[in-house]
C-alpha cells in the first residue's frame, strides 16, 4: 500500500481561510484532506480559537473548488446523526465529488453533548460499533433486500437507501483503549489516531492487526493512518517552537499516551478528551499543567523542523505502520508548511516508491 499524504485544516470561525487552503491543498499534491467535526466549543476560547462550522457542509463546497483530492471528517461520531443519516451524507458526498468521499469515525467527546443532554452517550464503544453496522448494512441494501439491523442503540425496519457511494468508501475509526482497538481490527477498513508518536503507534496498529487477523481479515489490507502537528520551515528551530504550546496542551487531552511515552505522574494530572467540558478549572489546570510537559515530550509526537528533518520524521511513521500520513499544520505557518510539502517532502516520498517499483 503506497504511502498517501493528507491535510488536516484547523481554522475555526474562519469559512473563506478553510475553503481556501483546502483548495491549496489539491494544488500541493496531498490526496487527501480532513476537516474536524465539532459541533459546540466553550465560551471561553482559551483552548479552542473560533467555533466550529459545519464538517459536511464545508467539506462539500471545497469538493465543488477541486477534482482529485479525497474529502473526510477527522472524526465524525454516530451520535449527533443518526448512522443511516452519516451513510445517507457520506453517499451524496461520494456522488457529488465523482467518489472522492472517505468516513472518519470516532466514540464522541463529552464537550460536543454538553450543551445537549438529551443525546445520550452511554457505552460509546458499542454505540459506535452498531452504528459501523448499519452504515454497511444500508450501503449493501437493495429494493429486493433491504436492510433490518436490531441493536441495543440503532435499528433498522425494512430500510433501502437507493443512493450509494459510487465506490466503496474506507471507514477509518480514531480510538485508542483496548475496546477500540479491537473494533477497528473487526470492522474498521484503518487506523486514524490524533498525535502518536511512531513507538506509540507501531505497539498499538500491532495489536489491532492481530485483532483483524483473529477476525479472519487480512491486516496488510488496513489503513495505517496518523493526524499528526507538523510545522516545517526553512528555519527549523523556528518551526517547532510554533508547535510547542499546541501540542503540550493537546498531550495533556491524552493521559493515556503520555503514560505510554513514559511520563507517568504527569499522566495522573491529566486529562482523558472524552470526558472534558473545557471549562472553569479544567482549563485553569490544563494551562498550569502546560509548563509540565518536556520539549522532549512536544518532539515525540510531533513533525517538526527543516524539510529534512520532516522527511526524517515522517520515514519514522512509515517505519511504525503509517500509510496515511495526515499532516496538522499549525496556523502560524500553514501555508509555509504546505509550500515545502509540495516542493520537497511528497517529491521525495513519491521518488522513493518509484525506485522501490
Amino acid at each position: 500500500m503506497r504511502l498517501e499524504f493528507g491535510c488536516h485544516i484547523i481554522t475555526y470561525g474562519d469559512i473563506p481561510k478553510t475553503l481556501k487552503y483546502g483548495i491549496l491543498a489539491e494544488k500541493a499534491g496531498f490526496d487527501l484532506l480532513s476537516l474536524p467535526d465539532h459541533l459546540f466549543h466553550p465560551v471561553d476560547e482559551k483552548v479552542f480559537k473560533g467555533h466550529p462550522w459545519d464538517v459536511y457542509t464545508l467539506l462539500t463546497a471545497i469538493g465543488m473548488k477541486t477534482e482529485k483530492i479525497k474529502l473526510m471528517p477527522g472524526v465524525s461520531d454516530v451520535l449527533r446523526r443518526h448512522p443511516a443519516t452519516v451513510a445517507h451524507i457520506i453517499s451524496t458526498l461520494d456522488q457529488l465529488t465523482g467518489g472522492r468521499a472517505v468516513l472518519a469515525l470516532g466514540a464522541g467527546e463529552a464537550f460536543h453533548l454538553d450543551p445537549i443532554p438529551d443525546v445520550r452517550w452511554d457505552n460509546p464503544v458499542r454505540r459506535l460499533r452498531e452504528g459501523i453496522h448499519v452504515i454497511k448494512t444500508l450501503w449493501e441494501s437493495e429494493a429486493e433486500s433491504p436492510a433490518f439491523f436490531d441493536g441495543k442503540y440503532f435499528k433498522l425496519r425494512n430500510a433501502y437507501m437507493g443512493i450509494k457511494p459510487l465506490k466503496k468508501v474506507s471507514i477509518l475509526v480514531g480510538g485508542y483503549g483496548p475496546k477500540m482497538r479491537k473494533l477497528i481490527g473487526e470492522l474498521a477498513d484503518g487506523w486514524l489516531p490524533w498525535i502518536e508518536s511512531p513507538k506509540t503507534y507501531k505497539k498499538s496498529f500491532e495489536s489491532i492487526k492481530e485483532h483483524a487477523k483473529r477476525a479472519g481479515r487480512n491486516p496488510e489490507e488496513l489503513i495505517g493512518g496518523a493526524i499528526i502537528f507538523t510545522s516545517v520551515s526553512k528555519d527549523g528551530d523556528k518551526a517547532k517552537e510554533i508547535l510547542t504550546p499546541r501540542t503540550k496542551l493537546t498531550l495533556l487531552l491524552r493521559n493515556r499516551l503520555l503514560k505510554n511515552l513514559g511520563y507517568e505522574e504527569l499522566a495522573k494530572e491529566a486529562f482523558d478528551l472524552w470526558n472534558m467540558s473545557f471549562e472553569g478549572k479544567e482549563i485553569e489546570k490544563l494551562q498550569e499543567l502546560s509548563e509540565k510537559v518536556p520539549d522532549e515530550a512536544v518532539e515525540a509526537v510531533t513533525v517538526g523542523g527543516t524539510p529534512e528533518e520532516a522527511i526524517e520524521k515522517i520515514e519514522r511513521y512509515v517505519k511504525a505502520g503509517v500509510n496515511l500520513f495526515v499532516a496538522l499544520p499549525t496556523l502560524p505557518n500553514f501555508e509555509e508548511t504546505i509550500s515545502w510539502f509540495e516542493k520537497e517532502i511528497i517529491p521525495y516520498f513519491k521518488e522513493c516508491a518509484e525506485h522501490k517499483k
